[in-house]
């Protein structure tokens, strides 16, 4: 092998490490985490889910949706195999049940758009989630925030634990001499 020969090949890789490497840096990604929330509605204290959507890319996302996924039923083998067939893709989320967090009076803030490196959060109320969760078949959760060129992205499943009895939420009050603060 000539010298010219490995400066081709060479070139030619690092133009194409350089293709790969742009094009994934071009794209817009989007992180969808679940997490444990508390916030102080009306001066009382909330739990919930807080729903993370966070920008990792060097382009501005615009979000046109966000739904909670739940396990409405179990789907079989046979299930997924017509699903593969009929769809032609691979059911991830066969027995799941999507469900818009607006039609549970959820304020989302879409449609909205997130700059690179920026965030956008969204905090769901406990009596929200039992909502979802009243027919589920587990308490599993996921959220799925849909950009405006319909691309869907997932988070993990979360295990939203049931709430034990006894448990209340307390009003919080403020220090003395902060009124009007």
């Amino acid at each position: 092998m000539r010298l010219t020969d490995g400066l081709a090949i060479y070139g030619a890789s690092l133009s194409t490490a350089t293709a790969v490497w742009n094009y994934f840096r071009s794209r817009s990604q989007v992180r969808v985490v679940l997490i444990y929330a508390l916030e102080t509605i009306q001066g009382e204290s909330q739990h919930g889910i807080g729903i993370s959507i966070q920008n990792i890319s060097t382009q501005t996302v615009h979000i046109s949706n966000v739904s909670f996924l739940y396990p409405f039923r179990k789907s079989t083998f046979w299930d997924k195999v017509k699903h593969l067939i009929t769809f032609r893709r691979i059911p991830r989320n066969d027995g799941w049940c999507h469900s818009d967090l607006s039609l549970h009076g959820v304020a989302d803030g879409c449609p909205t758009s997130i700059e690179p490196g920026k965030s956008h959060w969204i905090f769901v109320r406990h009596e929200v989630l039992e909502q979802f969760l009243e027919d589920a078949q587990s308490r599993r959760l996921r959220a799925v925030v849909q950009d405006a060129l319909w691309r869907n992205t997932y988070s993990k499943s979360f295990e939203y634990p049931k709430q034990t009895k006894g448990t209340r939420h307390r009003r919080i009050e403020e220090p003395a001499g902060s009124a009007g603060l």
